[in-house]
């Protein structure tokens, strides 16, 4: 592993969950409070882009209107989902979490992982709600600090409990080598048989499940992986979209076309 991981490994799990929490808990805060600006400070570079190019041009003069939030909730997600924008307004977050909110919001529940080799990322939920999703915080590593990245519904926690975990896992996942394994096979995700892991998986032994978990997955699914790849991407592209005076219209045209949608 790179930087990333050097970086990540100087620092205790304990510090990484302190600043995580604390960060969280302010991310709450100004969304429910729609401070923007504040908000920014706690962003990493794509959301500071995405907010740039999708925010909406707001007339201090006009009332908020169920519209403007939802421009709101568009520009700081990357996937269009106005329940987790009007949860968090109507639940009222404070700086200061309620005993309920505790209970959620909490070290127990962080989770730890890696996109790629160098993209490591820390989820925190924040609400359950009764249709069965999780909804958290999404934060990334970047400029050797936890920046929010996006707020989205799982039905499953991602990742691992401990830094030392998702870099471990990591290093697996995406081995240094471009994928090659040490036998010179470059078929690095077809060199285990779903047998095997399906045996690995049974030889674990269950750990129990305090009261108020959520639920967990050893580890992240391709889909998202490839998710948060694109996500990285069209952050990018829209940038540079918003650097040539393109229009958003003419931006989200391109980009569909792009991808054949």
């Amino acid at each position: 592993m790179g930087t990333c991981a050097n970086q990540l490994r100087s620092t205790s799990d304990e510090t990484h969950a302190q600043t995580v929490l604390s960060t969280t808990k302010r991310v709450l805060y100004l969304r429910t409070t729609t401070q923007i600006d504040e908000l920014m400070q706690y962003a990493s570079v794509a959301i500071q882009q995405r907010w740039d190019f999708l925010g909406p041009a707001t007339d201090p003069s006009m009332p908020p209107s169920a519209n403007l939030f939802e421009q709101i909730d568009n520009a700081l997600q990357w996937t269009a989902n106005h329940n987790i924008g009007e949860h968090i307004r109507h639940a009222h977050f404070a700086l200061e979490l309620t005993e309920d909110q505790a209970e959620v919001v909490c070290a127990r529940n962080l989770r730890y992982y890696f996109a790629d080799r160098e993209t490591a990322h820390a989820v925190v939920p924040f609400a359950m709600p009764d249709a069965g999703d999780i909804y958290v915080i999404d934060f990334v590593w970047e400029d050797g600090k936890w920046a929010y990245f996006d707020a989205k519904a799982v039905d499953k926690l991602p990742g691992f409990a401990t830094i030392i975990e998702a870099i471990d896992n990591a290093s697996t996942a995406f081995p240094g080598n471009g994928g090659v394994n040490e036998d010179g096979d470059d078929n690095y995700w077809g060199q285990y048989s779903e047998d095997e892991a399906d045996d690995d998986a049974s030889n674990r032994d269950p750990e129990p499940t305090p009261d108020h978990a959520v639920k967990t997955e050893p580890d992240v699914s391709p889909s998202q992986l490839i998710s948060d790849s694109i996500r990285h991407a069209l952050a990018a592209a829209a940038s540079a979209a918003k650097a040539v005076g393109m229009s958003e219209p003419e931006f989200l045209e391109l980009a569909a076309k792009s991808f054949n949608l």
